[in-house]
């Protein structure tokens, strides 16, 4: 049968259309489910726990949750759509958020709503495709009003006593790391301590204090860094500010320290908490020694076990010079007396005494 050039024409369209319309189809199929929805993975740890997680606010008894009461949680994308991210209700409150999202590792901030009815620990879980993680919030008592303080060395270096934890380029920061620095607590009660975003990291704190003075608190690293260097970190609690500087390494790298006084007593230490033959030991019970860091990275120091208890502490040196690092004690002294203690750290050995009753 002869075609005739309109015929041919004709056919030829259809076939360009319908090639046109199963490309694209196909190509639609790989970005966008036919729902609408978004596909892919809450970023978590081993255990469960939201990584990195951010929890903005403070959480008190009685108190309705408002825009300022969030978490931030972390998901890979891998289709673009919409998602409806919640937790479960605990204590009476939620989070909760819905919206849209693109391709890749996006930022999710989940909005508290309710109204928590007792104090203490609450641990939410939220859901996102077939995965999920948790985060902990603490709770205080209503009567807790907000305190009066001032940041330790505002308004120029805070008072850092010890940077905990590795900060590797690419890797996640965890709960492990954190800032320890001294506040000047005039008046008790709630408080909350923010820092901006630099290298993909800010470091934030929130809690209640019990006691007028100076005293020590931790500020949690939140985020992935970037890039390595040396980054400085202003952190604020609205009336005062302080700044400290983070380290951030492709890999991770051993710090070069010596202990101050060694091979001989550790210069300078300071013994703090009572030992008494068979009470365990707590967190008060401390030594403060001395190091002089030609190079940043990561270290561990420990004492040996004498007497069944020893010291120890690990983090990260992000400077150099002379530094103070507090050795927490574990274990159950077994006899009363006096104990020296080798302290070892980067190859070299200087020795703290501890007094047991």
């Amino acid at each position: 049968m002869k075609l005739y050039p309109f015929t041919k024409s004709f056919n030829l369209f259809v076939a360009v259309v319908t090639t046109i319309f199963f490309l694209t189809a196909c190509n639609k199929d790989l970005t966008l489910n036919p729902d609408g929805n978004s596909v892919g993975t809450l970023k978590n740890t081993t255990t469960g726990v939201c990584l990195p997680v951010n929890i903005n606010g403070i959480y008190k008894v009685d108190s309705i949750l408002t825009k300022d009461n969030y978490v931030d949680i972390q998901v890979n994308v891998i289709i673009a759509g919409n998602f409806n991210i919640k937790s479960d209700t605990v204590n009476g409150y939620s989070f909760k958020k819905l919206g849209t999202v693109g391709t890749g590792l996006n930022t999710i901030r989940l909005y508290a709503s309710g109204k928590p009815i007792n104090t203490g620990s609450n641990t939410f879980t939220i859901n996102y495709g077939l995965t999920n993680c948790s985060f902990t919030i603490t709770v205080f008592d209503a009567g807790a009003g907000t305190s009066l303080y001032t940041l330790g060395g505002s308004p120029g270096n805070c008072s850092t006593s010890s940077i905990n934890g590795n900060y590797v380029v690419g890797q996640a920061t965890t709960a492990v790391n954190s800032v320890e620095m001294t506040v000047n607590v005039t008046a008790i009660g709630t408080y909350i301590i923010t820092g901006t975003v630099v290298n993909g990291v800010s470091f934030n704190a929130s809690g209640v204090f019990t006691n007028p003075g100076i005293q020590s608190i931790f500020l949690t690293a939140t985020g992935i860094p970037t890039t390595a260097g040396l980054f400085n970190y202003v952190v604020t609690n609205a009336t005062t500010t302080c700044n400290f500087s983070i380290t951030y390494t492709v890999t991770i790298t051993n710090a070069i320290f010596s202990l101050s006084g060694a091979p001989n007593n550790c210069t300078g230490a300071v013994v703090s908490g009572i030992y008494t033959a068979g009470i365990a030991l707590t967190t008060t019970n401390m030594a403060i020694i001395n190091v002089n860091v030609t190079s940043p990275g990561i270290y561990t120091i420990a004492t040996t076990t004498v007497n069944g208890i020893r010291f120890s502490a690990y983090g990260t040196f992000n400077i150099t010079g002379l530094q103070q690092i507090n050795l927490i004690g574990t274990g159950t002294p077994t006899i009363a007396g006096i104990f020296n203690l080798p302290v070892i750290g980067n190859g070299n050995t200087c020795s703290i005494s501890v007094i047991c009753n």
